[in-house]
């Protein structure tokens, strides 16, 4: 796969920019169909988001409800662990030691506590495109994977942060649990913002 292709800066553009989460991810998909044009792009038009939004934002509540101390938020998407629909798909890990106002990432990795995972349903109603290969090439799989989990991952957990109620200022980091990770959100001053544009 051409990963130069991955339309990365488009998609943190458009979730820092476009509030309504389901305008931002026809965006999001309709630059992905200009870097790489195919039909797999119509499979994820099915996608429940305004679903997926709710039920991200009442795990996380219950997250922060069970951890309210916590200043750190990773949300890791991890592919692998769907279980044909009854397994989870994003790992929350919570930190007591992370500063919202300084933008690193040290405090990801030596959380202090951690959650119960998450399944967004979503991704799993369509992760039959991303290993059908007798539909799709490897380059469409591939790279649908990739745009797909990160960037509709991204509407949907940004959805669920912007309705989360905490005591504290926090920061948030998301992406791929054993590889490329975002700033999400964050939240100074009792004032929540996106962060995408802030490089790792």
């Amino acid at each position: 796969m051409n990963f130069e292709l991955l339309p990365i800066d488009e998609t943190m553009q458009i979730l820092r920019t476009e509030s309504d989460s389901r305008i931002a991810f026809q965006k999001i998909i309709g630059h992905a169909n200009k870097n790489l044009p195919s039909e797999i792009w119509k499979e994820y038009e099915k996608l429940n988001i305004e679903r997926d939004i709710e039920e991200a934002t009442n795990w996380l509540q219950n997250s922060l409800n069970e951890f309210p101390d916590s200043k750190g938020i990773y949300l890791g998407l991890d592919t692998l662990n769907m279980d044909e629909g009854n397994g989870t798909n994003v790992e929350i890990g919570l930190s007591t030691s992370c500063n919202p106002n300084d933008f690193s990432d040290d405090w990801a990795y030596e959380c202090e506590d951690y959650g119960e995972s998450h399944l967004i349903k979503g991704l799993f109603e369509v992760s039959d495109t991303f290993t059908n290969s007798e539909k799709w090439t490897n380059e469409e799989t591939s790279f649908s994977e990739y745009i797909v989990f990160l960037a509709y991952s991204g509407v949907v957990l940004k959805g669920a942060l912007d309705k989360l109620e905490t005591k504290n200022d926090f920061l948030s980091i998301w992406g791929f649990h054993d590889g490329d990770m975002f700033f999400l959100m964050q939240k100074a001053n009792g004032i929540k913002s996106i962060v995408t544009e802030i490089d790792l």
